[in-house]
This record gives structure tokens, C-alpha cells and sequence, in this order.
């Protein structure tokens, strides 16, 4: 019994310890609301989006993340359909100097970690 309790611990331990700190995160160190970035096409953003969102593909969040965060010190989150897109733009971020990132991956984990409803 001991031993299958340990067994199923461990997962939800390791659940947890993933989603725990983007909850945290959700507050802002800056004192503002957390900037919640979608990093896929327009067509995949009208079929479906986190509200409160802002849609800045990818290719183009170097160029404009000053327009939505100009503190590189601001809350970001980013997502896209499977995590590829949304981890280059969070390496373009890093890369620029902003340092308080988070990757949420998909549309469908962030509405999860962040409490918000995908809406068209």
C-alpha cells in the first residue's frame, strides 16, 4: 500500500512542481497586470485565443514587444498551438534583455495555468 502511494505521489508532485511557479507567476513583478503573449498566426488566433491576449507572431516579437512591454523586468507569458513558436519567441525575449518569461506552451495549458477562457 505504502509503495503504491509513493508511486502516485511522485507524478503529482512533479505536476506541481511545473505549474506552481507560472501561477506565482501571474504576479506581475512590476506592479502591472502579466503581459499574455500569442505567438501564432492571425488565422489561428481568430479560430481561438486566451482573453486579455495580445497577438504578436513569433517572427515578429522582437520588433514589437516594446509596444506591450517596454519593462524588460514586466511578466510575460507566451503560447502557440505546441510549444515550438512560443519557445523561439521566449529565446528571442531573452535575448533582447527581458527576463521574467514564462512558456505555457499551448493555448489549452495556458487558459489551465492562468484561469482564462480561449474566446474568438
Amino acid at each position: 500500500m505504502m509503495k503504491m502511494l509513493k508511486t502516485m505521489l511522485l507524478p503529482i508532485l512533479l505536476i506541481a512542481a511545473i505549474l506552481v511557479p507560472a501561477v506565482y507567476a501571474v504576479e506581475s513583478s512590476t506592479g502591472n497586470s502579466p503581459v499574455i503573449i500569442d505567438v501564432r498566426t492571425e488565422a489561428e488566433w481568430a479560430a481561438g485565443h486566451l482573453d486579455g491576449a495580445v497577438l504578436i507572431p513569433y517572427e515578429r516579437i522582437g520588433a514589437e514587444i516594446s509596444k506591450v512591454a517596454a519593462d524588460k523586468k514586466e511578466t510575460i507569458f507566451l503560447y502557440c498551438r505546441t510549444g515550438r513558436r512560443s519557445g523561439i519567441a521566449e529565446e528571442t525575449l531573452k535575448n533582447a534583455g527581458y527576463h521574467n518569461l514564462t512558456n505555457l506552451k499551448t493555448v489549452e495549458n495556458a487558459s489551465k495555468v492562468l484561469s482564462r477562457d480561449v474566446v474568438k
